[in-house]
């Protein structure tokens, strides 16, 4: 189904509150059954299905982002940058490269919603629409930029920020999730793309801020910690301090100063861990990251060093793995 006819869709229920099957089909001019192929496609963005009477509703419909703040920060932060906003979208980070393949300018792509969001490692990200704050900058880089501990420094601007803005308890998950002990609150995904000769970072982050059904990892949204402010004034506040960090990051790299400031916001600092490879699993004391941000763990063998992409992290305690 495509993404407009699942927004029409939410949005009809967002209106009536609540409708049959046949008649929302009809409406949209869908062939009988189309809802029912693609309920799990509704359900993932936050419609409710009620079986007994092929029914469909929408409990609770976001307030939508306006972005008004945001576009004049941009325009004194990065005068440049270009920002595309939908209700729905396949992945921000695919339409932050193509568009930034298209014009050759900066790109901030946010959506409601995510048909297909996606993490490390290929798995799927959840993005319900208008629950959390799905976004994705391509950034042009220099030819001789370093990347090595770019996550870290985006999820230290984004955890300092969430702490300044009142969410307690918040922590930096190696490599790139932001967790809390009740669990999961969002995720940070960086690929690295190039066009000829011109290189791009494009950074992806999702954050949870409204109540999630219960997922995989434990989702937890902001509300969840007390923060109670709407998600534009999330984004505003965000939007610089990100762009401030990767300035800066391109710039210096993973400078002493970062390092500390990661080390203060590591959730696993002194934890037994298991890290899962390709083919590989290495259990050990975590002794937090190298000068190249990669983490290292101590073994009966000694001290390992393990590289970034492939490595899936979890905490042991009493022989069982632990998310956070």
């Amino acid at each position: 189904m495509a993404p407009e006819q699942l927004i029409a869709i939410a949005e009809i229920l967002a209106e009536s509150g609540a409708d049959s099957a046949v008649a929302l089909e009809a409406r949209l001019g869908l062939s009988a059954g189309a809802l029912r192929r693609h309920r799990q496609a509704l359900q993932d963005l936050g419609l409710r299905y009620r079986a007994l009477d092929d029914h469909w509703s929408w409990p609770r419909p976001p307030r939508w982002l306006s972005l008004e703040a945001l576009k004049a920060q941009a325009r004194h932060h990065a005068p440049r940058l270009e920002i595309h906003y939908a209700r729905l979208l396949g992945s921000t980070n695919d339409v932050a490269w193509a568009r930034a393949r298209r014009s050759g300018a900066p790109q901030l792509v946010l959506a409601e919603g995510q048909a297909a969001g996606r993490g490390r490692r290929g798995r799927h990200w959840r993005s319900p629409l208008g629950s959390g704050l799905y976004l994705s900058l391509a950034w042009p880089l220099a030819p001789d930029a370093v990347l090595a501990g770019a996550s870290l420094a985006v999820g230290v601007a984004t955890v300092e920020t969430l702490q300044r803005l009142g969410a307690p308890g918040l922590a930096l998950k190696w490599p790139n999730d932001i967790v809390h002990a009740g669990g999961k609150v969002g995720g940070i995904l960086l690929e690295l793309q190039q066009q000829g000769s011109a290189r791009w970072l494009i950074l992806g982050l999702g954050l949870n801020v409204m109540p999630l059904p219960a997922a995989a990892d434990q989702a937890l949204g902001l509300r969840a910690l007390g923060l109670q402010l709407s998600r534009d004034a999330i984004i505003e506040a965000l939007f610089p301090a990100l762009l401030g960090e990767l300035r800066a990051f391109l710039q210096q790299g993973l400078v002493p100063a970062l390092q500390q400031r990661y080390r203060a916001l590591d959730a696993y600092q002194g934890a037994i861990v298991r890290a899962e490879m390709a083919g590989e699993t290495v259990e050990g004391r975590y002794q937090g990251i190298n000068e190249e941000g990669l983490l290292v763990l101590e073994t009966p063998t000694g001290l390992k060093v393990l590289g970034h992409g492939e490595v899936s992290l979890r905490r042991l305690e009493s022989g069982r793995a632990r998310y956070v």
